[in-house]
């Protein structure tokens, strides 16, 4: 049974972090590939279940939607928003339950979101959706691509100069800055899991906050990303980099809003090979070297 701290979290993500964050994927999502009409759709971290929702509306009296997310108070939001629709063709199914429940003949679309799980939850992602998908399905997945958040390190570098910690985390910082991966790095993954014909597209997109306080202090930042950017910050100068932070945000943005930048991608694959292929096809896809990287 969720705490009510969970529940609260799950409810901030529903609210604020869905509209704000989740939505630019499944714009992405749906700009890159057609839906189907028909058929059978798995989501996984599917979150509150906005994309879910709408699935199962569009498929009400041809194919079901099956969703499930790793935190419980959040599928619990998902159940509550199925029962007032009325959703018969909506199947949830919490992480266990997902594990337990092969489909004998494959999903025909599986998405799969990693954008907010840390980056090493994308490869057994990739892998889980691998064994899912049906023959000649469809594989979708989110994450995010190296140069997400550069605005935000830019400062984070000044503050721990401010502090004197720039040069005893000058690596620390360095590991973090290349914490997400490439394209080549996710296509090699892919490949990895079992998928063919990957292609990844991206889109920027741009977060806005009225001050420091603001951006520290947001569901978006504080219940997801800034722990894990002070994990390398000593915990008696914690204080004085948060305070730093906010003061160099407000000093530079003067009378605009702080504004950091994420490169939101999109990877879409196959589970086998497409009929025809020839041999130079398939191998220029498994080529790690290429960077397909498709911005709209």
């Amino acid at each position: 049974m969720p705490s009510p701290d969970d529940r609260t979290r799950a409810f901030l993500h529903d609210l604020t972090i869905s509209p704000l964050w989740c939505e630019c994927f499944h714009q992405l999502l749906t700009e890159t590939i057609p839906l189907p009409e028909s058929g059978h759709i798995l989501l996984v971290e599917c979150g509150t279940g906005g994309l879910a929702i709408e699935l199962a509306h569009r498929l009400r009296n041809t194919g079901t939607v099956t969703a499930s997310d790793s935190d419980p108070a959040r599928l619990q939001i998902v159940r509550d928003k199925c029962q007032v629709a009325k959703l018969d063709n909506l199947r949830i199914l919490d992480r266990d339950q997902l594990a337990d429940d092969p489909v004998a003949e494959g999903y025909d679309l599986v998405v799969g979101d990693a954008s907010l799980l840390p980056t090493e939850a994308l490869p057994p992602l990739l892998t889980l959706l691998r064994e899912r998908v049906g023959e000649g399905g469809q594989v979708a997945a989110y994450a995010l691509l190296r140069g997400s958040f550069d605005e935000f390190f830019s400062i984070f570098w000044e503050a721990l100069y401010e502090c004197d910690l720039a040069e005893d985390l000058a690596v620390p910082l360095e590991t973090l800055l290349r914490t997400h991966p490439t394209p080549a790095d996710i296509r090699a993954q892919a490949a990895d899991a079992g998928l063919h014909n990957v292609t990844i597209t991206s889109s920027k997109e741009t977060f806005s906050f009225d001050s420091g306080h603001a951006f520290l202090e947001s569901p978006l930042i504080a219940g997801y990303w800034l722990d894990r950017w002070l994990s390398i910050v000593p915990r008696d100068y914690l204080n004085s980099v948060r305070d730093s932070l906010c003061d160099i945000i407000d000093r530079d943005r003067g009378t605009y809003p702080f504004e950091v930048s994420i490169k939101a991608a999109l990877l879409t694959a196959r589970a086998e090979p497409s009929p025809g292929a020839d041999d130079e096809d398939l191998e220029e896809d498994e080529d790690p070297e290429e960077d397909p990287e498709n911005d709209v």
